[in-house]
């Protein structure tokens, strides 16, 4: 029997894993083009290298797992189990004597692994994984702009200053440069026809040819032909506090927090946060149990299934993943529910599949 546990879940990791590559690449390029829109707003792309966008995905990936899991390993059950009837393969275990259920168990105990894998990685990877790239997003990436690489025509701001930049040249040279620098008493104003950004002992410096300076006193203005000034330097963005950053205990703890101070205050804000702690919550403990409630259902529904092909195994596995997705909305209500409502609620649509799974395991080998 051993040997036949091997035969039946060495069959599905091909087919799985490369539909977990497949979608994968889909889902965290999606994910990647949507990252790289939002920063191309605050920041050049001339500012990013080939592995800073290989970091977003590499950090988006752990976010997404919850769903890959579940949807590859389906398609890998149902893709196995069509070519098992495709060949006859069930039809001569069947005639060997040997239970379809003994067919199944070994599925349904690898997506119980899966969904315990696939809960510590939305317990921790996941929330080390957006930390990461929250730090790159916010920090890393804005801290690399320099002056030079800016969009010309257009009013910047870096660090504390306001930079125009009218023109920029092939060789670098800046054209029609504008600068405010704020102060306590004032703010001071650099006008130059030209700009150039020089290293002069470790320290980065802009080069102002042929304008006139403005300080906060603009009775002690005058002219230059060419002035070193310090080069406005970016700062580092504020990091977002959010719940996909945070561990199962420390939502658990916000999440107590949050429900104390809506005890006292019952404030609108609080009580759309705290409900937003309670929905990533319910879905660090729904979806990786996904893993278990599909397998349930897609291991005897494949070994029952009359037709073959692997189109048909394809639809079924889709179907199934549709209906998961259908009784998760019907559950997810727009209110403030209590923590242990929103958590069953969550639970609904794998508890449904697993009681049906349950009776189709039951009847697998009647004929």
């Amino acid at each position: 029997m051993r040997l036949l546990t091997r035969y039946i879940l060495g069959k599905i990791w091909p087919p799985a894993l490369l539909a977990a590559v497949v979608i994968s690449f889909v889902v965290v390029g999606g994910a990647v083009r949507t990252e790289m829109r939002d920063i191309s707003e605050r920041i050049p792309i001339s500012q990013m290298a080939l592995l800073d966008v290989i970091r977003i995905g590499f950090y988006a990936l752990p976010t997404m797992v919850g769903y890959i899991f579940p949807i590859t390993f389906l398609l890998g059950i149902m893709f196995v189990f069509s070519r098992l009837a495709q060949h006859s393969e069930l039809t001569a275990m069947k005639a060997a004597g040997i239970p379809l259920k003994r067919v199944v168990m070994p599925v349904v105990l690898l997506g119980a692994v899966l969904s315990g894998v696939a809960f510590f990685v939305a317990d921790q990877a996941q929330p080390w994984a957006y930390r990461r790239l929250i730090r790159l997003v916010t920090f890393e990436l804005p801290l690399r702009m320099t002056v030079d690489a800016l969009p010309t025509g257009v009013i910047h701001e870096v660090g504390d200053w306001r930079v125009y930049l009218g023109n920029r040249e092939p060789d670098g040279t800046l054209r029609d440069i504008v600068i405010l620098q704020p102060k306590e008493e004032g703010a001071n104003a650099f006008y130059a026809d030209s700009a150039r950004l020089v290293k002069r002992g470790g320290e980065t410096q802009l080069e102002l040819q042929n304008g006139y300076f403005i300080p906060s006193d603009p009775k002690q203005h005058f002219s230059f032909e060419s002035l070193v000034n310090t080069a406005p330097m970016p700062k580092a963005t504020k990091m977002a506090d959010t719940s996909e950053g945070y561990t199962l205990a420390q939502l658990r703890g916000e999440e107590a927090r949050l429900s104390g101070l809506f005890e006292k205050t019952e404030s609108l804000p609080v009580g759309v946060e705290l409900r937003n702690i309670r929905l990533e919550i319910k879905n660090r403990l729904a979806f990786p149990l996904m893993c278990l409630a599909v397998s349930i259902v897609g291991a005897p529904l494949g070994a029952r299934s009359k037709r073959t092909g692997q189109s048909y195994a394809f639809t079924l596995g889709l179907a199934i993943i549709g209906l998961y997705f259908i009784l998760r909305k019907m559950v997810e209500l727009p209110l403030l529910l209590p923590l242990s409502t929103t958590v069953a609620l969550g639970q609904a649509p794998n508890m449904l599949l697993c009681m049906l799974g349950i009776v189709l395991i039951w009847r697998v080998d009647r004929v």
